[in-house]
């Protein structure tokens, strides 16, 4: 019982110190911040392969059409199935943008099992620009992201620059838990782990990548296989020598309103996808899991002053997270329901025991058993 009460008391403390630590990086990193000078505009080629279209699909290709950007840039739409709904507004965006280079290109071949990097290989060809920008269908970009992006890339030793997102939609009881996951924690660890080393990964919203140097590790071929294809462009890049900048702007990811199982399947399939990547890491990041370790302590403890630590441990968690959250937001933080933010907690303990309980994922309704290194294999 005393070597318990020890034990549990120990990593309270210890949780409670990595979100203290975790909490300090983040708000002294620049958020948000613009560069007063972008004078580097190389031609750039965006990427952006396509399945279905859902009711801000068209707002976020626009956003990316309209980018305020003195360099010449290449717009790649690529599309995998000849009758895809997103196929008719795509149209209509030509006849909006004459002035603009736009492509549809229908990917129709099975390049790999991961369908997006599939369409990707199929794109690559067609691209003409010195940077190349890979970015998700379900992203809302600022007019400005652009030419803030493409500026680390002047300095030769930069190979890749990538940038945070956050989560924008409705709020429901699934969705609060994905801001919360998102929006207060992920982000913030970014930061966190970026003072123990050099960000040797990409971040899947937008990469941007110097497209000499990206070729040179093999270009999109080798990873059309592997589940987490934007972690192996990143270390792929970080291999061959070069650095991954992290711009401090912050790009939208439009959700739609999700019930509570389907964010526990994406969310499932994301804690495997860094669970097979970085398994000791991720057996680690429990010991940041505040509220876990707090109610654990209260449940077993035996020491009387355990409820008084613990009480300042979760409350605190409460402002962290409100504070994180109207950071990366850029809104007055809101006062979630304190269960909330604690659930999300249990949420995630969940989905780390689920991560390590199976190496099964189901992504765009096909369901893949993943082997070591993250390769992927059809479950018929």
């Amino acid at each position: 019982m005393m070597v318990s009460n020890f034990i549990l008391g120990v990593l309270c403390i210890v949780s409670f110190f990595v979100l203290l630590w975790q909490w300090f990086e983040a708000a002294r990193y620049p958020l948000h911040s613009h560069l007063k000078e972008t004078p580097y505009a190389p031609s750039v080629t965006l990427f952006k392969p396509l399945k279905g279209c859902e009711a801000r699909t068209i707002e976020c290709l626009t956003s990316w059409i309209e980018q305020d950007y003195a360099g010449s840039i290449q717009i790649l739409f690529g599309v995998a199935d000849p009758t895809d709904p997103v196929i008719p507004p795509l149209r209509d965006l030509l006849v909006k943008f004459p002035q603009k280079e736009i492509n549809i290109i229908f990917c129709s071949e099975q390049k790999g099992h991961n369908k997006k990097v599939s369409s990707l290989v199929q794109m690559a060809p067609k691209a003409t620009g010195d940077v190349w920008v890979v970015s998700d269908a379900d992203i809302l970009a600022p007019r400005n992201l652009l030419k803030n992006l493409v500026q680390p890339l002047r300095d030769s030793s930069v190979g890749a620059v990538n940038c945070l997102y956050r989560i924008a939609g409705p709020n429901n009881f699934g969705t609060t838990l994905e801001k919360i996951a998102v929006n207060a924690d992920f982000w913030s660890q970014v930061i966190q782990s970026l003072r123990l080393g050099k960000q040797d990964f990409c971040l899947g919203a937008v990469i941007c990548v110097n497209a000499e140097v990206f070729r040179k590790t093999g270009g999109f071929e080798p990873i059309a296989d592997l589940l987490a294809d934007d972690y192996h462009i990143g270390n792929r890049i970080h291999k061959s020598g070069n650095n991954i900048a992290l711009s401090t702007l912050v790009v939208d990811s439009i959700v739609p309103k999700a019930k509570l199982a389907n964010v526990w399947k994406h969310q499932l399939r994301w804690a495997r996808t860094i669970r097979f990547e970085r398994p000791h890491s991720y057996g680690l990041s429990i010991i940041s899991n505040t509220t876990l370790w707090a109610l654990l302590w209260i449940i077993a403890g035996t020491w009387e002053a355990r409820y008084l630590v613990c009480l300042c441990v979760l409350l605190t968690r409460l402002i962290a997270v409100r504070d994180l959250m109207s950071r990366i937001e850029q809104s007055p933080g809101k006062w979630h329901k304190g269960w909330q933010a604690w659930a999300k907690d249990l949420f995630q303990f969940a989905l780390w025991i689920g991560a390590f309980a199976g190496n099964c994922v189901v992504w765009r309704g096909i369901k893949f058993r993943v082997h070591k290194g993250g390769v992927l294999e059809p479950i018929k």
